[in-house]
């Protein structure tokens, strides 16, 4: 079972938003009037508002240069992932991008998405697979900081209990019976959740993360480029990916550099930023545990690439 640690913030002052029914949106109170310049946050498994430690050092230096950030409250935040998917995570995006287009969001004019662990994911389907063709929810950009492999974070979870890919496979197969079955929504057995995160986790999602070329597979150490072109190869806006150095999450035999060097010969010309770095010595969230100057340096490379934009 994963374990937590409590992220301590002092209050945030700020707006709560309903962009849709029963979702809402959190935006960052900035120094003088709010921007029509945003950066739209998305967090990853199990994350809800304000869990990710950088997120107040993030609005206040995007604040600095005239921006502000909203963080999204949806479906899949906390323990919704687990009966959730891409597909709704990124219509649940859309439908806020639109809101923050509109007269009654703000009527913004630049929206920046910047997603941190499976928000990775989100960014890359809301490229590459949702391409939303309504202009009101077109963004500018994306950032994605931590995008690493949840099938070979589960792997190493069960390496923790002498275990591996076999006993992995072996889960696997349990789950696909509920899908040849025609119950793919139906909630798996308690040792899927206490393995993994927690939340109940139906069989679609479990595959979707635990399978190779699953639903939620694009970080993978051992997919080919031409898995990751149909992915990384299909966005159509500049993308600034920020890989966690020393992640925690990702097994000592990934490459990171090389996988790294992978995605961004795969990424259409233009389109991958020259401002794409790892964040040395962060951990997954760049919270405590990681090196000193990690948060200072992730908002440095985030403010940078949404300054191309004004």
């Amino acid at each position: 079972m994963v374990s937590y640690c409590l992220t301590i913030h002092q209050p945030v002052q700020g707006f709560v938003h309903e962009y849709a029914a029963r979702l809402t949106a959190f935006e960052f109170l900035n120094s003088g009037p709010q921007s029509k310049k945003v950066v739209l946050f998305i967090g990853g498994l199990t994350d809800g508002l304000m869990n990710v430690p950088y997120l107040p050092d993030l609005a206040a230096g995007l604040d600095k240069i005239g921006w502000t950030l909203v963080q999204i409250h949806f479906s899949s935040s906390y323990l919704g992932w687990g009966t959730g998917s891409l597909k709704r995570d990124a219509e649940e995006i859309g439908q806020l991008v639109e809101y923050l287009r509109s007269e009654r969001g703000g009527s913004r004019e630049k929206i920046v998405l910047m997603g941190h662990s499976t928000g990775c994911q989100d960014i890359i389907q809301y490229f590459s697979k949702y391409a939303p063709e309504e202009s009101s929810k077109h963004v500018e950009g994306g950032i994605i900081q931590a995008s690493i492999s949840d099938r070979e974070a589960i792997y190493l979870e069960l390496e923790k209990q002498g275990k591996g890919w076999k006993e992995l496979e072996e889960m696997n197969q349990f789950a696909q019976t509920y899908v040849d079955e025609g119950r793919p929504l139906d909630v798996l057995p308690g040792r899927y959740s206490d393995l993994f995160l927690g939340a109940p986790l139906n069989a679609y999602r479990w595959l979707s993360l635990a399978s190779k070329l699953g639903d939620d597979d694009f970080f993978s150490s051992d997919l080919t480029p031409e898995d990751n072109a149909k992915t990384f190869g299909a966005v159509y806006r500049p993308i600034c990916v920020l890989y966690s150095e020393a992640d925690e999450y990702v097994p000592s035999f990934v490459d990171r550099r090389a996988i790294f060097n992978q995605w961004k010969s795969v990424t259409p010309p233009g389109m991958w930023s020259e401002h794409s770095d790892f964040i040395p010595g962060a951990l997954h969230n760049v919270g405590p545990g990681s090196a000193p100057g990690g948060v200072e340096f992730t908002v440095n490379k985030v403010v940078k690439f949404c300054k191309e934009f004004d």
